[in-house]
């Protein structure tokens, strides 16, 4: 497949055209903790604006802590109307990983970007977990891909997403 853009025979190579070859990286260089919510809301530190008409790669790599009782759940707002999935992997919801194991059952469902994702923990409020999401995005409008996140079951101890974490978007179309 082609490399976005497609530099063409005696096109001028400029800085903005090589830097639009590279992916854009977003990461938290500090914790976020959510407690008493299980409404969804834009990470602060993980969203990345996107092109219209536009095709993207995301990854995202996800450390996160939370109790049992609140869980870690996810999901992708993105722009205007779109089309594309996205695969889930991590704890599977309700699968408790003891804080001397990170084996355990996972998740591995492909699922609409705006569906909810709910990650087992290591019932922990500092302890970390990981899950990995990724998918191909295509945009219609511009406008803004961010994580949403939330505790899956309102919870006093806070539901943390932590440094560490980021997200790659690389534009393919």
């Amino acid at each position: 497949m082609a490399q976005y853009p497609t530099p063409l025979a005696g096109q001028r190579i400029t800085a903005t055209l090589l830097a639009s070859m590279l992916p854009l990286e977003q990461w938290k260089t500090a914790n976020t903790d959510r407690a008493a919510t299980t409404t969804f809301a834009d990470d602060p530190d993980l969203t990345i604006s996107l092109e219209a008409n536009a095709t993207y790669r995301v990854e995202m790599y996800l450390h996160y802590a939370a109790l049992d009782a609140a869980r870690f759940k996810t999901m992708w707002n993105v722009p205007g109307t779109w089309t594309g999935l996205r695969s889930a992997i991590g704890p599977d919801q309700g699968q408790i990983l003891s804080s001397t194991s990170s084996g355990g059952t996972g998740r591995w469902g492909v699922h609409n970007l705006s569906t909810a994702c709910t990650y087992g923990t290591r019932d922990h409020a500092t302890n970390q977990c990981v899950a990995l999401e990724e998918g191909v995005v295509t945009t219609t409008t511009a406008g803004t891909l961010a994580l949403q996140w939330a505790q899956a079951t309102s919870n006093a101890t806070a539901t943390r997403l932590g440094s560490g974490s980021y997200m790659r978007v690389k534009r393919l179309a």
